[in-house]
């Protein structure tokens, strides 16, 4: 699986999101390639569906993570549109550029923000309006209700991390929509940006969803990722 992850630079006082692409995924744990062989597995544990939705593109750049969850939730309410669509409309929102270029060598550089929540919250609004909500410190049973509800949530979870030295860790960040909930194997159902369904333990699900800011990040990367509207715990839905 390629997973792209979004992690936070701070240069010349700006969070700057870079992106790395690696071999595999460090969020997923099962996969399961049919939907029957879900809806049996939830059926036979006296579980919730899975929410199915629809497949709008698979993510192919390094930032658009956002855009990418929001168009298949777009879709699955009905809008007649695409990854491509979506991530159009955020583009235009984003304060930099995708790529800029090094005066020192003359290459192209990638420095693409990852999408704030704010803006995904805005941007879906084009189509959907107030009845886009955005929540940070969300609560587990909120979350754990939404779903169960039908309604698919796009959660922001933590990937993993690196180091800088005086710094601190500088958090990889990942937008990602979970579909489904199962009480009695306690697992989080979720559909990733590479339109594959996956699953992960309640308890690694809440791991990655806290963000890990108040551990092992410092206190100036956590204002700066909180001034940028980056919380633990934050969800965007549609509420209809």
């Amino acid at each position: 699986m390629k997973l792209f992850k979004d992690f936070t630079l701070v240069l010349t006082g700006l969070a700057i999101a870079v992106t790395v692409m690696p071999a595999s995924s460090a969020i997923a744990t099962l996969k399961y390639p049919h939907k029957q062989y879900i809806d049996q597995n939830l059926i036979a544990t006296g579980a919730s569906r899975v929410i199915e939705l629809p497949d709008t593109g698979i993510q192919n750049d390094s930032w658009s993570c956002g855009p990418n969850s929001a168009a298949r939730v777009l879709r699955y309410y009905g809008h007649d549109v695409d990854y491509a669509t979506v991530r159009s409309a955020t583009d235009k929102k984003l304060f930099l550029p995708q790529k800029i270029r090094n005066p020192f060598n003359n290459q192209w550089i990638e420095v693409r923000t990852g999408t704030p929540p704010q803006t995904l919250q805005q941007v879906m609004q084009r189509w959907e309006g107030d009845r886009v909500k955005k929540s940070p410190q969300t609560s587990f049973n909120r979350l754990i209700n939404l779903v169960r509800s039908g309604k698919p949530a796009i959660t922001l979870v933590r990937v993993g991390s690196f180091s800088i030295p005086y710094m601190g860790s500088i958090p990889y960040l990942h937008w990602i929509a979970v579909t489904g909930v199962d009480p009695v194997q306690q697992q989080i159902y979720y559909t990733d940006t590479n339109s594959q369904v996956y699953a992960l333990s309640y308890q690694d699900f809440q791991s990655r969803w806290d963000l890990g800011l108040d551990r092992d990040v410092s206190n100036a990367i956590a204002n700066i990722l909180k001034n940028n509207g980056v919380e633990a715990r934050t969800i965007v839905w549609i509420d209809r």
